[in-house]
């Protein structure tokens, strides 16, 4: 997925000893998969009162489903989608009123409030629609390093790499780079879409066609593999 993250104009030859790399990658498969006929062309209503059009996935199913609130008391839904194994979910918070920007819930989320929302989700059968998306950011992570006090790697006269080099070495851009993609890819069993799809009564329809927070987490520790905010998919 991430084709290039060293770019030529990045090294000084004159300079430039070492570059190292580290990379994650996930491919998670949904536990209950989109199917790819279901999905069809909405609309997205972006920042500003843009309208986009869109491929939204559609799914009949049961999800986690709860209603959070900031401090400020502006109310916003979060649902659960578990991947196939069920120790990863992403997790989606969407404001409940159109008139409320997620960019004013965002400030509010932490790594504790991400964990409050597993008490507040209960099971709900849904209409479930959700575009599909992707989304791509590379951050310089000198600055929050430095802010951390992680600082004498950045330092000629401090950084101590001896143990890789006996030339004098320090750290001159310290890059992250990351993608993800979401469709409807996910396990190939889907026998109890089936046996929702024949419910009696109409179940209620959950619209992500508004910009929202992802979070993607792994459920047992709590840790946030992935987090981002898409205002256009």
């Amino acid at each position: 997925m991430i084709t290039s993250l060293i770019k030529p104009e990045m090294l000084d030859p004159a300079f430039t000893r070492m570059v190292v790399v580290n990379s994650i990658y996930f491919k998670g498969l949904w536990k209950s998969r989109f199917q790819p006929e279901n999905t069809k062309i909405r609309n997205f209503h972006g920042p500003n009162g843009v309208i986009h059009k869109v491929p939204m996935m559609s799914q009949l199913s049961v999800f986690n489903i709860g209603q959070a609130v900031t401090p400020q008391g502006l109310k916003y839904k979060v649902i659960e989608l578990p991947y196939h194994g069920n120790s990863i979910s992403m997790l989606i918070a969407l404001p409940v009123e159109d008139d409320v920007s997620i960019s004013a819930i965002i400030p509010h989320v932490s790594t504790g409030t991400v964990q409050s929302w597993t008490k507040l989700l209960h099971p709900r059968k849904v209409r479930l629609l959700l575009p599909r998306f992707s989304a791509e950011a590379e951050v310089d992570l000198k600055d929050p390093l430095l802010a951390l006090g992680i600082k004498d790697m950045f330092s000629q006269g401090k950084a101590d790499f001896r143990h890789i080099s006996q030339e004098p070495l320090h750290v001159s851009k310290t890059l992250q780079k990351a993608k993800i993609e979401v469709n409807e890819d996910g396990t190939k069993a889907s026998a109890a879409t089936t046996a929702i799809l024949l419910a009696r009564s109409s179940p209620p329809w959950v619209t992500v066609d508004r910009p929202f927070l992802f979070v993607i987490r792994h459920n047992s520790t709590g840790t946030i593999l992935f987090m981002g905010q898409i205002n256009k998919p």
